[in-house]
């Protein structure tokens, strides 16, 4: 009895209620024995079903990234090509403007 006293009071006194609820039912009640085990089952499928949420949250994440990452390389390449285009109409508008400019100096040397 004293070794059982010393057992006690050596675990914390959450351990000690259990391990006395469990004694004192002991033969008496089998669920008692076993609702532990429920539980950890149900609750090793309500942590697995929450993995598996979780995964597939991520996975529609990854998704999401990556068809923004498309629609950015998509509008950069259409914005290069934008900015290639304008590039390209102002080259043209400088040799107009510098045709134009010979063209009148033809004309004022032509004057004198």
């Amino acid at each position: 009895m004293h070794s059982m006293k010393y057992f006690f009071t050596s675990m914390n006194k959450l351990e000690a209620k259990t391990l006395n609820k469990n004694n004192m039912h002991f033969g008496h009640n089998v669920q008692d024995n076993t609702l532990p085990e429920n539980f950890s089952a149900k609750l090793a499928v309500i942590a697995s079903a929450i993995t598996t949420f979780a995964d597939a949250l991520a996975t529609v994440s990854a998704v999401l990234a990556l068809e923004e990452s498309i629609k950015s390389d998509e509008i950069d390449a259409k914005n290069q090509e934008i900015q290639k285009n304008q590039e390209n109409q102002l080259k043209q508008m400088q040799k107009q403007i510098d045709y134009l400019t010979n063209q009148l100096s033809q004309i004022n040397n032509s004057r004198h």
